[in-house]
């Protein structure tokens, strides 16, 4: 397992997530800590805890919305060409 690890592409991951502008990985980075100061900002007003339906909810957008912008230039791409 470690020879996995050690022989990954890492060039290549960086390179996908350093493209588009700003960087991918800085919209990710973005859009997590937006999602992450809502959170304390709800705890520090004394807010019940979500329920575990709605915990997953909140979970499963975030993954959506993470994957949206991984892939938006494929988006783009599928919307121009289809219009």
């Amino acid at each position: 397992m470690l020879d996995s690890f050690r022989e990954a592409r890492w060039d290549e991951l960086h390179a996908f997530f350093a493209k588009g502008n700003p960087p991918l990985l800085a919209q990710i980075l973005a859009l997590n800590t937006i999602v992450f100061m809502l959170f304390m900002v709800r705890r520090m007003r004394g807010a019940r805890t979500l329920r575990a339906e709605t915990a997953s909810m909140v979970q499963s957008l975030l993954l959506v919305a993470n994957m949206l912008a991984i892939f938006q230039e494929n988006i783009i791409n599928s919307v121009e060409w289809f219009f």
